[in-house]
């Protein structure tokens, strides 16, 4: 028989509780009741606007992007110099330029 203590550091027990207690959240929290249609439609900023797709600006998807390649190289430089090969964090710096020279490629015609 497990104690409470050695239940709660065993893995195998860890992950069925977690799906049981997932599990009980999904079925409370799920809606039994019917969407409204004026909830599925299209709404802008107080008007109605007919239901053909719209013009998307990606602009700030842009900036996300040149975030993320920032954000994945500095963590990577920061592991690359604590280790034996000298070469790698000059070899993530060229990858990073390569990465940022090729955003405005896939940048969409205005």
């Amino acid at each position: 028989m497990l104690m409470p203590a050695e239940l709660l550091s065993n893995p195998v027990a860890i992950f069925l509780i977690s799906l049981v207690v997932a599990s009980l959240v999904y079925l409370l929290g799920r809606s039994k009741s019917v969407p409204h249609p004026d909830k599925a439609a299209p709404y802008a900023c107080g008007e109605s606007v007919a239901a053909e797709r719209e013009p998307v600006s990606i602009h700030i998807f842009e900036f996300a992007a040149v975030f993320l390649v920032f954000d994945v190289i500095a963590i990577m430089l920061v592991f690359a110099f604590d280790t034996a090969y000298p070469i790698l964090p000059v070899a993530y710096v060229a990858l990073a330029a390569v990465a940022l020279y090729s955003l405005p490629v896939f940048r969409r015609r205005r």
